[in-house]
């Protein structure tokens, strides 16, 4: 029975594993939205005691990496990012979250898994499904909340280029810097400190394997000005 249970849990540690990083890269997309219809079992658990003034982090596992004892502008966090989640997986399942409370306000980090070399993500075609994609959890977003926060795509490693199609970071950036201008979200980058220029590229050292940032702490306090102006309820 206990050897049972140690196999258990050694399967679940490799399935989230593969979200965070195998998925991305090479799986399907089956198996992300599988990981992900998992994890937000334990989203929606967070969301029912969520306390009446909190900040929800949306989006893939660049939001879901973040460690849950921070305290931005004195708020709790509930954390809702899906990490493979590409934004069309997204934005299919964030529409299934119900909040009993509404957030005081929301950031939403998305499109780390929309830049894979093999989907061609700099063709018209590409850019439009991120576009309507991204649009749907925007719009589902800005029902439940009064503040939205849509951020820059985080820069990638160099390692990666076989894979991710670095200048496709700043392409999907400035779509959702027009997105909020259009929709009434509000748009930062938190993650400037780390690109290498314009290039797409992360500095030497501010990724931890290529995809994710060596530390999330910091992306968060970057977030604070914008997310600690809106008054509270």
């Amino acid at each position: 029975m206990r050897r049972a249970l140690i196999l258990g849990l050694g399967a679940a540690l490799l399935l989230a594993a593969g979200g965070l990083l195998g998925w991305s890269l090479h799986g399907p997309e089956a198996n992300a939205r599988t990981y992900a219809r998992n994890r937000l079992i334990a989203v929606q658990v967070h969301l029912d005691e969520a306390p009446p003034d909190y900040l929800f982090l949306a989006g893939d596992s660049q939001s879901e990496l973040q460690p849950p004892a921070q305290r931005p502008c004195g708020l709790e966090l509930v954390n809702g990012g899906v990490s493979g989640a590409s934004a069309e997986v997204y934005a299919d399942l964030v529409e299934t979250l119900t909040f009993p409370a509404r957030p005081r306000a929301a950031v939403l980090t998305i499109g780390t898994n929309d830049l894979m070399r093999k989907n061609r993500p700099l063709e018209p075609e590409a850019t439009a499904r991120f576009d309507e994609a991204a649009g749907r959890i925007v719009r589902r977003l800005l029902k439940i909340t009064d503040q939205l926060v849509v951020t820059a795509l985080p820069p990638v490693g160099r390692n990666l280029e076989r894979y991710l199609e670095a200048r496709a970071v700043n392409h999907y950036s400035e779509r959702l810097r027009l997105m909020c201008e259009r929709l009434g979200c509000r748009f930062a980058d938190p993650f400037a400190e780390l690109r290498e220029g314009e290039s797409g590229y992360a500095k030497p050292g501010a990724m931890r394997d290529g995809l994710h940032v060596a530390a999330y702490r910091p992306v968060l306090r970057a977030l604070a000005p914008t997310l600690c102006s809106v008054g509270k309820r």
